[in-house]
Protein backbone atom coordinates (compact mmCIF):
# COMPACT_ATOMS: atom_id res chain seq x y z
CA UNK A 1 0.00 0.00 0.00
CA UNK A 2 1.41 3.50 -0.99
CA UNK A 3 2.47 5.98 1.89
CA UNK A 4 -0.32 8.52 2.66
CA UNK A 5 -0.25 11.98 3.68
CA UNK A 6 -1.79 12.73 7.45
CA UNK A 7 -2.28 16.46 8.28
CA UNK A 8 -3.27 17.74 11.54
CA UNK A 9 -5.89 20.43 11.59
CA UNK A 10 -7.46 22.65 14.08
CA UNK A 11 -10.93 23.39 12.34
CA UNK A 12 -13.35 22.79 9.29
CA UNK A 13 -11.62 25.91 7.21
CA UNK A 14 -8.01 23.85 7.55
CA UNK A 15 -9.20 20.49 6.77
CA UNK A 16 -11.00 21.71 3.63
CA UNK A 17 -7.83 23.62 2.63
CA UNK A 18 -6.03 19.79 3.66
CA UNK A 19 -8.35 17.55 1.76
CA UNK A 20 -8.18 20.22 -1.42
CA UNK A 21 -4.36 19.99 -1.81
CA UNK A 22 -4.12 16.75 -1.68
CA UNK A 23 -4.30 15.47 2.09
CA UNK A 24 -5.04 11.83 2.47
CA UNK A 25 -6.11 11.69 6.08
CA UNK A 26 -7.78 14.51 8.40
CA UNK A 27 -6.45 14.19 11.73
CA UNK A 28 -8.18 16.62 14.39
CA UNK A 29 -6.30 17.79 17.11
CA UNK A 30 -5.13 21.18 18.90
CA UNK A 31 -1.90 22.36 18.21
CA UNK A 32 -1.36 24.38 20.85
CA UNK A 33 -2.07 22.24 23.66
CA UNK A 34 1.28 19.74 22.81
CA UNK A 35 1.96 17.04 20.42
CA UNK A 36 -1.50 15.41 21.22
CA UNK A 37 -3.84 18.32 22.08
CA UNK A 38 -6.94 16.81 21.99
CA UNK A 39 -9.33 17.44 19.77
CA UNK A 40 -12.57 19.46 20.23
CA UNK A 41 -15.70 17.32 19.91
CA UNK A 42 -17.42 20.26 18.21
CA UNK A 43 -14.33 21.04 15.64
CA UNK A 44 -14.78 17.09 15.21
CA UNK A 45 -18.10 17.00 14.39
CA UNK A 46 -17.81 20.41 12.05
CA UNK A 47 -14.75 18.48 10.56
CA UNK A 48 -16.61 15.27 9.89
CA UNK A 49 -19.36 16.91 8.22
CA UNK A 50 -17.20 19.71 6.04
CA UNK A 51 -15.41 16.35 5.14
CA UNK A 52 -18.16 14.18 4.72
CA UNK A 53 -16.47 10.80 4.18
CA UNK A 54 -14.31 11.77 1.05
CA UNK A 55 -11.14 10.58 3.38
CA UNK A 56 -10.61 9.24 6.33
CA UNK A 57 -10.77 11.36 9.59
CA UNK A 58 -8.59 10.67 12.64
CA UNK A 59 -9.01 12.18 16.04
CA UNK A 60 -6.14 13.13 18.96
CA UNK A 61 -8.01 12.14 22.50
CA UNK A 62 -5.27 12.71 24.40
CA UNK A 63 -2.33 11.20 26.53
CA UNK A 64 -1.75 9.00 29.73
CA UNK A 65 -1.55 12.17 31.15
CA UNK A 66 -5.11 11.38 31.84
CA UNK A 67 -6.06 8.75 34.21
CA UNK A 68 -7.43 5.46 32.14
CA UNK A 69 -11.14 6.01 33.03
CA UNK A 70 -10.88 9.71 31.73
CA UNK A 71 -8.80 8.34 28.41
CA UNK A 72 -11.18 5.85 27.87
CA UNK A 73 -14.14 8.77 28.17
CA UNK A 74 -12.21 10.54 25.60
CA UNK A 75 -11.61 8.49 23.45
CA UNK A 76 -15.62 7.35 23.60
CA UNK A 77 -16.65 11.04 22.78
CA UNK A 78 -14.97 10.80 19.89
CA UNK A 79 -15.34 7.52 18.24
CA UNK A 80 -17.19 9.35 15.53
CA UNK A 81 -13.90 9.45 13.97
CA UNK A 82 -12.72 7.14 11.67
CA UNK A 83 -9.41 6.59 13.99
CA UNK A 84 -8.50 7.59 17.26
CA UNK A 85 -5.38 8.61 18.52
CA UNK A 86 -3.78 7.81 21.98
CA UNK A 87 -0.57 8.87 23.43
CA UNK A 88 1.09 6.31 25.53
CA UNK A 89 3.83 8.07 27.37
CA UNK A 90 4.61 6.55 30.52
CA UNK A 91 7.64 5.22 32.40
CA UNK A 92 4.80 3.50 34.92
CA UNK A 93 4.23 0.05 33.55
CA UNK A 94 1.35 -0.98 35.88
CA UNK A 95 -0.27 3.31 34.66
CA UNK A 96 0.27 1.85 30.53
CA UNK A 97 -1.31 -1.74 31.68
CA UNK A 98 -4.69 -0.16 33.11
CA UNK A 99 -5.20 2.42 30.44
CA UNK A 100 -4.18 -0.65 27.68
CA UNK A 101 -7.17 -2.87 29.81
CA UNK A 102 -9.59 -0.07 29.95
CA UNK A 103 -9.29 1.30 26.10
CA UNK A 104 -9.21 -2.92 24.63
CA UNK A 105 -13.33 -2.59 25.55
CA UNK A 106 -13.05 0.18 23.48
CA UNK A 107 -11.28 -1.28 20.43
CA UNK A 108 -13.86 -3.40 18.52
CA UNK A 109 -15.95 -0.06 17.96
CA UNK A 110 -13.26 2.26 17.79
CA UNK A 111 -10.08 1.97 15.49
CA UNK A 112 -7.26 2.94 18.30
CA UNK A 113 -3.82 4.31 16.85
CA UNK A 114 -1.34 4.05 19.58
CA UNK A 115 0.92 7.16 19.70
CA UNK A 116 4.37 6.63 20.90
CA UNK A 117 6.99 9.28 21.43
CA UNK A 118 10.54 8.90 19.89
CA UNK A 119 12.39 11.27 22.58
CA UNK A 120 11.30 8.94 25.33
CA UNK A 121 13.03 5.86 23.67
CA UNK A 122 11.78 3.50 20.94
CA UNK A 123 10.59 0.53 22.79
CA UNK A 124 9.42 -2.24 20.18
CA UNK A 125 8.61 -4.68 22.70
CA UNK A 126 5.48 -1.99 23.42
CA UNK A 127 4.17 -3.42 20.10
CA UNK A 128 3.46 -6.71 21.36
CA UNK A 129 0.60 -5.12 24.01
CA UNK A 130 -0.50 -2.78 21.48
CA UNK A 131 -1.56 -5.04 19.57
CA UNK A 132 -2.66 -7.22 22.19
CA UNK A 133 -5.39 -4.80 22.85
CA UNK A 134 -6.51 -4.70 19.77
CA UNK A 135 -5.41 -1.66 18.29
CA UNK A 136 -5.49 -1.30 14.87
CA UNK A 137 -2.26 1.56 14.64
CA UNK A 138 0.80 2.89 15.72
CA UNK A 139 2.30 6.20 15.14
CA UNK A 140 5.88 7.35 16.33
CA UNK A 141 6.03 11.01 16.73
CA UNK A 142 7.81 13.36 19.36
CA UNK A 143 6.78 14.76 22.64
CA UNK A 144 8.68 18.06 22.88
CA UNK A 145 8.59 20.27 19.81
CA UNK A 146 11.61 22.32 19.94
CA UNK A 147 13.03 21.88 16.97
CA UNK A 148 14.21 18.73 16.26
CA UNK A 149 12.66 16.34 14.03
CA UNK A 150 11.96 13.06 14.51
CA UNK A 151 15.12 11.34 12.51
CA UNK A 152 17.00 13.76 15.30
CA UNK A 153 16.04 11.52 18.11
CA UNK A 154 15.74 8.01 16.07
CA UNK A 155 18.58 7.21 13.22
CA UNK A 156 16.72 5.91 9.88
CA UNK A 157 17.52 2.02 11.13
CA UNK A 158 15.38 2.64 13.98
CA UNK A 159 12.24 4.13 12.41
CA UNK A 160 12.82 0.89 9.74
CA UNK A 161 13.16 -1.62 12.50
CA UNK A 162 9.84 0.13 13.85
CA UNK A 163 7.89 0.39 10.52
CA UNK A 164 8.82 -3.49 9.95
CA UNK A 165 7.91 -4.93 13.86
CA UNK A 166 4.85 -2.80 13.43
CA UNK A 167 3.74 -4.38 9.80
CA UNK A 168 4.54 -7.94 11.19
CA UNK A 169 1.23 -7.13 13.85
CA UNK A 170 -0.65 -5.97 11.16
CA UNK A 171 -0.76 -2.75 12.67
CA UNK A 172 -1.26 0.26 10.85
CA UNK A 173 2.00 2.64 10.78
CA UNK A 174 2.47 6.10 10.74
CA UNK A 175 5.54 8.59 11.44
CA UNK A 176 5.56 11.55 12.21
CA UNK A 177 7.50 14.75 14.55
CA UNK A 178 8.31 18.21 13.12
CA UNK A 179 9.07 16.23 9.93
CA UNK A 180 9.82 18.82 7.39
CA UNK A 181 9.59 18.81 3.15
CA UNK A 182 13.33 17.28 2.89
CA UNK A 183 12.48 14.66 5.52
CA UNK A 184 9.99 12.86 3.03
CA UNK A 185 12.34 11.44 0.44
CA UNK A 186 14.30 9.87 2.99
CA UNK A 187 11.19 8.19 5.11
CA UNK A 188 9.37 7.21 1.71
CA UNK A 189 11.83 4.26 1.55
CA UNK A 190 10.98 3.10 4.62
CA UNK A 191 7.46 2.41 3.64
CA UNK A 192 5.04 3.20 6.47
CA UNK A 193 1.60 3.46 5.98
CA UNK A 194 1.23 7.52 6.12
CA UNK A 195 3.27 10.36 7.39
CA UNK A 196 1.62 12.98 9.53
CA UNK A 197 2.55 16.72 9.33
CA UNK A 198 1.33 20.03 11.01
CA UNK A 199 4.30 22.75 11.49
CA UNK A 200 5.81 21.90 7.64
CA UNK A 201 2.26 23.06 6.62
CA UNK A 202 1.92 26.12 8.38
CA UNK A 203 3.86 29.33 8.03
CA UNK A 204 6.51 28.02 10.22
CA UNK A 205 4.58 28.54 13.41
CA UNK A 206 2.85 25.93 14.82
CA UNK A 207 -0.06 28.19 16.05
CA UNK A 208 -0.30 29.44 12.41
CA UNK A 209 -3.06 28.25 10.09
CA UNK A 210 -2.90 25.87 7.21
CA UNK A 211 -1.35 27.20 3.88
CA UNK A 212 -2.35 25.35 0.72
CA UNK A 213 0.62 26.51 -0.91
CA UNK A 214 2.64 24.54 1.85
CA UNK A 215 -0.07 21.50 2.23
CA UNK A 216 0.31 20.31 -1.81
CA UNK A 217 4.23 21.17 -1.78
CA UNK A 218 4.18 17.79 0.79
CA UNK A 219 1.62 16.48 -0.70
CA UNK A 220 3.98 16.55 -4.11
CA UNK A 221 7.00 14.33 -2.31
CA UNK A 222 4.49 11.79 -1.04
CA UNK A 223 2.61 11.25 -4.09
CA UNK A 224 5.59 11.74 -6.72
CA UNK A 225 5.17 11.85 -10.40
CA UNK A 226 6.60 9.32 -12.57
CA UNK A 227 10.50 9.53 -12.76
CA UNK A 228 12.50 11.04 -15.55
CA UNK A 229 10.26 10.87 -17.99
CA UNK A 230 7.56 13.08 -16.30
CA UNK A 231 7.02 16.83 -17.68
CA UNK A 232 9.53 18.67 -17.66
CA UNK A 233 12.42 16.42 -17.99
CA UNK A 234 14.69 16.23 -20.88
CA UNK A 235 14.21 11.96 -20.66
CA UNK A 236 17.72 10.52 -22.96
CA UNK A 237 19.41 14.51 -22.95
CA UNK A 238 22.24 15.87 -20.35
CA UNK A 239 22.21 14.81 -17.02
CA UNK A 240 23.07 16.79 -14.07
CA UNK A 241 25.34 14.77 -10.92
CA UNK A 242 24.01 14.49 -7.71
CA UNK A 243 27.15 13.73 -5.31
CA UNK A 244 28.75 12.87 -1.81
CA UNK A 245 32.78 12.18 -1.65
CA UNK A 246 34.98 11.25 1.56
CA UNK A 247 32.25 10.17 3.42
CA UNK A 248 33.69 8.00 5.80
CA UNK A 249 32.61 5.56 8.70
CA UNK A 250 33.63 2.63 10.68
CA UNK A 251 32.01 -0.54 10.30
CA UNK A 252 32.89 -4.30 10.13
CA UNK A 253 33.72 -5.56 6.71
CA UNK A 254 35.96 -8.81 5.31
CA UNK A 255 36.71 -11.92 4.65
CA UNK A 256 40.04 -12.36 6.71
CA UNK A 257 39.69 -13.69 10.00
CA UNK A 258 41.47 -10.84 10.97
CA UNK A 259 39.36 -8.71 9.89
CA UNK A 260 36.40 -10.17 11.77
CA UNK A 261 35.45 -8.28 15.21
CA UNK A 262 37.25 -5.27 14.23
CA UNK A 263 35.56 -2.07 12.82
CA UNK A 264 37.77 -0.88 9.84
CA UNK A 265 37.85 2.84 8.26
CA UNK A 266 35.93 2.75 5.22
CA UNK A 267 35.22 5.73 2.51
CA UNK A 268 32.01 6.09 0.43
CA UNK A 269 32.15 7.62 -2.93
CA UNK A 270 28.96 8.15 -4.71
CA UNK A 271 27.80 10.22 -7.56
CA UNK A 272 24.05 9.82 -9.44
CA UNK A 273 23.02 10.75 -12.82
CA UNK A 274 19.87 12.58 -13.21
CA UNK A 275 18.28 13.44 -16.12
CA UNK A 276 18.33 17.64 -16.44
CA UNK A 277 14.98 18.81 -16.33
CA UNK A 278 13.39 21.55 -19.22
CA UNK A 279 11.84 23.82 -16.48
CA UNK A 280 14.71 23.57 -13.58
CA UNK A 281 13.62 22.12 -10.59
CA UNK A 282 10.12 23.73 -8.97
CA UNK A 283 11.00 22.57 -5.34
CA UNK A 284 11.73 19.29 -3.31
CA UNK A 285 9.76 17.21 -5.37
CA UNK A 286 11.68 17.92 -8.41
CA UNK A 287 15.12 16.60 -6.75
CA UNK A 288 17.14 14.17 -6.01
CA UNK A 289 18.96 14.54 -2.61
CA UNK A 290 22.27 13.86 -1.74
CA UNK A 291 20.29 12.46 2.02
CA UNK A 292 19.14 9.47 -0.10
CA UNK A 293 22.83 8.44 -0.49
CA UNK A 294 24.31 9.27 2.86
CA UNK A 295 20.92 7.43 4.66
CA UNK A 296 21.48 4.32 2.03
CA UNK A 297 25.21 4.22 3.44
CA UNK A 298 24.18 4.78 7.12
CA UNK A 299 21.98 1.83 6.20
CA UNK A 300 24.30 -0.89 5.44
CA UNK A 301 27.38 0.39 7.88
CA UNK A 302 24.13 -0.20 10.79
CA UNK A 303 23.28 -3.66 9.54
CA UNK A 304 26.34 -5.31 10.74
CA UNK A 305 29.55 -7.45 9.35
CA UNK A 306 29.90 -7.52 5.44
CA UNK A 307 32.58 -9.67 3.96
CA UNK A 308 33.10 -7.96 0.45
CA UNK A 309 33.47 -4.28 -0.44
CA UNK A 310 31.95 -5.49 -4.30
CA UNK A 311 28.26 -6.80 -2.03
CA UNK A 312 28.48 -3.07 -0.56
CA UNK A 313 29.16 -1.27 -4.06
CA UNK A 314 26.58 -3.24 -5.56
CA UNK A 315 23.88 -3.32 -3.02
CA UNK A 316 24.53 0.84 -2.53
CA UNK A 317 23.60 0.94 -6.73
CA UNK A 318 21.09 -0.77 -6.74
CA UNK A 319 19.93 0.97 -3.82
CA UNK A 320 20.02 4.20 -5.31
CA UNK A 321 18.28 2.88 -9.00
CA UNK A 322 15.17 2.07 -6.64
CA UNK A 323 14.55 6.08 -7.37
CA UNK A 324 13.39 6.24 -11.08
CA UNK A 325 14.60 9.90 -10.92
CA UNK A 326 18.43 8.19 -11.04
CA UNK A 327 19.46 7.01 -14.38
CA UNK A 328 22.66 6.05 -13.53
CA UNK A 329 25.09 6.09 -10.42
CA UNK A 330 28.62 5.49 -9.82
CA UNK A 331 30.04 3.84 -6.79
CA UNK A 332 33.40 3.66 -4.93
CA UNK A 333 33.93 1.85 -1.77
CA UNK A 334 37.64 2.11 0.15
CA UNK A 335 39.08 0.26 2.94
CA UNK A 336 41.32 2.48 4.95
CA UNK A 337 43.54 0.70 7.51
CA UNK A 338 44.72 -2.06 4.93
CA UNK A 339 48.33 -0.80 4.48
CA UNK A 340 48.06 1.73 1.35
CA UNK A 341 46.09 4.95 1.35
CA UNK A 342 42.83 3.11 -0.31
CA UNK A 343 42.45 0.13 -1.49
CA UNK A 344 38.40 -0.99 -2.95
CA UNK A 345 36.33 -0.87 -5.61
CA UNK A 346 34.61 1.54 -8.09
CA UNK A 347 31.44 0.21 -10.17
CA UNK A 348 28.93 2.43 -12.33
CA UNK A 349 25.74 1.27 -13.03
CA UNK A 350 22.94 2.08 -15.15
CA UNK A 351 19.64 1.82 -14.49
CA UNK A 352 18.28 -0.16 -17.50
CA UNK A 353 20.91 -2.60 -16.17
CA UNK A 354 20.62 -2.47 -12.11
CA UNK A 355 22.34 -5.37 -10.92
CA UNK A 356 21.79 -6.40 -7.33
CA UNK A 357 24.04 -9.59 -7.19
CA UNK A 358 27.81 -9.51 -5.48
CA UNK A 359 30.87 -9.63 -6.96
CA UNK A 360 32.54 -12.88 -6.84
CA UNK A 361 35.75 -12.56 -5.62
Amino acid sequence: MATKFLASVRNRAEALTALENGADIIDVKEPDAGALGAADPESLADVLAAVAGRTPVSAVAGTLSMAPEALAAAVAARRQADFVKVGLSTPDTAQLDAALEKLAAHAGATRLIAVLFADEGVDLRLLDRIAAAGFAGVMLDTARKDGRRLIDHAPLPTLSAFVEASRSLDLFCGLAGALEAPDVPRLMPLRPDYLGFRGALTDGKRGGGIAAARVADIAALVHPRAGPAAEGSAGAGPVDRVFIRDFVHDMEIGAYGFERGRRQRVRFSIEAEVPRRKTGPGGMADIYSYDLMMDAVRGIVARGHVDLVETIAEELAATILMDSRVAAVTVKVEKLDLGPEAAGIEIRREASAACCGAASN
